[in-house]
């Protein structure tokens, strides 16, 4: 990047998941890109301007790419694995025509960054963590410093900068929340709290070491927490800013810290809103009813809690490490305090008996009669790389390798990898879905 830089342009893919992800009035959910607010903290250290462009917002997206971009400027993406590729690479080839840089980001150029890297339309690629580096990264185009393709913000590859300092990483929380126009474009209505819902993290990544989730892989088995104080902050003010009833946490784990997620819970409690987190069913169950009773005083009113099987030994190959039978006992505690529950499934495990379909249909429907509040959903394993189970099949020549594009086809909610799934339960799983879920097409 020469000197007379001054533009960051975030960029924002269509996820296309309408069919999966819709709210409670029926339309595809879309919450705000907190990735590009935390990594503008950063960059704009170095004296550039920030300009967010959200294609699921904003249909003339790329009219908008067109007019922004410059040699002066840089394209930055935050890259989910599957239909979001698209855009990204429509994205980044406007973004080459006009004469700037394009940096990758996020989870798909965290699992394949040498590959991400030697895209024609891809400069430079952050893998992991991106916002200390990003900012770093920022500053040195800026002043003419030779960057390398891949910089990986856990340290082993590319320069020598790193937020690692151990597993669990702390960090301010400033995000920059003016790159927001319009808050109220990012509330969706959601049933269990409310009809103008917002979003937030507090955390990012995850300790656990769940066989099937990318995160460990794209987090380096670490956590990284903001300030508290900040995040709540930051949740009073966007919550007045889009005019929002209730707020939903998008942590990956968010009580895996109990003194940590309470003392949050406190500090939002002044916004008078309704709030939902996730929770391992691990922590559920060793969650006190005390402390439990204080977060919906607080305001918690809906949890997703990844449950995966009803089966014992599927539990354990998905390294989920609960105890399967204290499942009605888990919804019967949120039920007391009127916590919704959202529990979550997936099906297709590798050597599964075929009965383990109507096994996860039949507990899913146990959960959901246990109160009128609760949900359930039923998910496909699609084994992403990086996880134990994608190299566990691997190893058995199971998955085939993708190129980029055709990483743009995957989506979880369709069995993709016919090997691992019995078609003839496909259809029955959707269905069940239609009814555990009833805002939710999949």
């Amino acid at each position: 990047m020469a000197t007379s830089t001054d533009t960051i342009v975030y960029f924002q893919p269509r996820l296309s998941a309408g069919l999966n992800y819709r709210n409670g009035e029926g339309r595809e959910q879309i919450w705000c890109p907190w990735w590009a607010l935390l990594l503008h903290q950063h960059a704009e250290a170095a004296g550039v301007k920030g300009i967010l462009v959200d294609a699921r917002r904003d249909e003339g997206w790329r009219a908008q790419l067109g007019s922004n971009l410059s040699p002066a400027s840089v394209l930055a993406i935050s890259v989910l694995t599957g239909h979001a590729i698209r855009d990204a690479i429509e994205a980044s080839e406007i973004a080459k025509s006009c004469g700037a840089l394009v940096v990758w980001g996020g989870p798909h150029a965290t699992l394949f960054p040498v590959e991400v890297s030697q895209e024609a339309f891809v400069d430079h690629v952050i893998a992991g963590y991106g916002g200390s580096v990003f900012g770093r990264m920022v500053a040195a185009m800026r002043d003419g410093v030779t960057i390398p393709s891949v910089i990986d913000a856990r340290g082993s590859r590319g320069q020598a900068v790193t937020i690692r300092r151990g597993p669990i990483v702390s960090s301010t929380f400033k995000p920059t929340l003016g790159l927001v126009a319009d808050w109220s474009q990012y509330t969706n209505a959601d049933q269990a709290i409310g009809v103008r819902a917002v979003n937030i993290v507090t955390s990012e990544g995850c300790l656990r070491n769940c066989t099937y989730c990318s995160e460990p892989a794209t987090s380096d088995r670490s956590w990284l927490t903001y300030d508290v104080e900040d995040c709540a902050l930051a949740a009073h003010s966007v919550i007045s800013g889009a005019g929002a009833d209730s707020i939903k946490l998008h942590d990956p784990n968010f009580l895996h810290d109990r003194a940590r997620g309470l003392r949050f819970a406190r500090a939002l409690s002044s916004a008078r809103v309704p709030w939902a987190a996730t929770l391992h069913p691990a922590d559920l169950l060793d969650l006190g009813e005390d402390d439990l009773g204080e977060l919906a005083a607080c305001g918690l009113r809906r949890v997703l809690v990844g449950l995966e099987s009803p089966v014992k030994e599927l539990v354990k190959l998905a390294g989920k490490a609960y105890d399967t039978d204290r499942t009605v006992e888990m919804a019967e505690k949120l039920a007391r305090h009127r916590i919704a529950g959202m529990f979550t499934f997936i099906v297709g495990w590798p050597g599964a008996e075929t009965d383990h379909y109507g096994r996860t249909i039949d507990e899913a429907f146990t959960l959901r009669a246990v109160w009128s509040g609760h949900q359930a959903k039923i998910h496909f394993l699609e084994p992403w790389p990086g996880t134990p189970i994608f190299n566990l099949i691997s190893r058995s020549g199971g998955l085939p390798s993708r190129s980029l594009i055709e990483w743009a086809e995957i989506d979880y909610y369709f069995a993709h990898h016919q090997g691992l799934h019995d078609p003839t339960w496909e259809q029955k799983v959707r269905e069940a879905n239609a009814e555990l879920s009833p805002y939710v097409e999949a």
